[in-house]
């Protein structure tokens, strides 16, 4: 089960790196008005959603400081660990949200080292 989409949570979004990004991946940056929140647009952008405000974190920075890096086909970038995704999907109550969380906290145990209860 998936959410089917890909959040990105800005420090800022009037960063300008988010428009020269969206540029570079053949799409566009608009950074909201009025009601309508900051988005990316055009061909492969239909699954990323703009995160103004995670629910059940901490505030940017200091779940930035907690957040690994990762890296796929040369390009590095900070994820939130499992757990804290987690956090933010139960206290969001969304339901699709609530539906991916028995195969996130799946995926969290499945990670986990196997204890050895053998004695020698």
């Amino acid at each position: 089960m998936s959410t089917q989409d890909l959040d990105i949570w800005p420090e800022r979004i009037d960063d300008p790196r988010l428009a020269l990004a969206a540029q570079d991946a053949g799409g566009f940056w608009i950074s909201g008005f009025g009601a309508q929140p900051p988005a990316f647009g055009g061909a492969g952008f239909e699954r990323l959603d703009v995160v103004l405000t995670a629910h059940g974190l901490e505030p940017f920075d200091a779940e930035y400081a907690a957040a690994v890096e990762r890296e796929i086909e040369g390009v590095r970038f900070r994820v939130l660990p499992l757990e804290r995704v987690l956090a933010s999907k139960r206290a969001s109550n969304r339901p699709k949200d609530l539906a991916a969380l028995p195969a996130l906290e799946a995926t969290l145990l499945a990670r986990r080292p196997v204890k050895d209860d053998t004695t020698e």
